[in-house]
């Protein structure tokens, strides 16, 4: 199990929550796929086309093995880790999705953050966080 966890985030403060229009979009696109539970939680498996939205693409072997350790979460409410001044601080943010169980195997998800402003029109950023 991974101690980092990449997620997704507006940019910008929002206030709208947003998840439900964020599932059904993203399960439509084939990024979700069915509904599965994780580390205790409601989670989603990945769906057949997540490997189209990250970099580098996973090769078909590694792609076998990698997808099923993995899933998704879209929380209305997930916090955020930042580096303060003296020590991390957490920060909630909204309409958050995170990829969970992983290791550290993508670094460019330009085409994620596109997505999810086409869904939900707020600019998104990613990064790998700390559980």
């Amino acid at each position: 199990m991974s101690d980092v966890i990449l997620k997704f985030w507006p940019k910008d403060e929002v206030k709208e929550i947003k998840t439900q229009r964020i599932i059904a979009e993203l399960t439509e696109a084939k990024v979700l796929g069915e509904s599965t539970e994780f580390w205790g939680k409601p989670a989603f498996k990945p769906g057949q086309a997540i490997n189209d939205y990250f970099e580098p693409k996973l090769s078909s072997e590694w792609a076998k093995s990698y997808f099923p350790s993995i899933a998704l979460t879209v929380a209305d409410k997930d916090y955020g880790v930042v580096e303060g001044e003296e020590d991390f601080e957490y920060i909630d943010r909204l309409n958050v999705v995170s990829i969970k169980g992983g290791e550290a195997a993508f670094d460019k998800w330009d085409k994620m953050c596109e997505k999810l402003k086409s869904i939900t029109g707020d600019n998104y950023e990613g990064g790998w966080e700390l559980l």
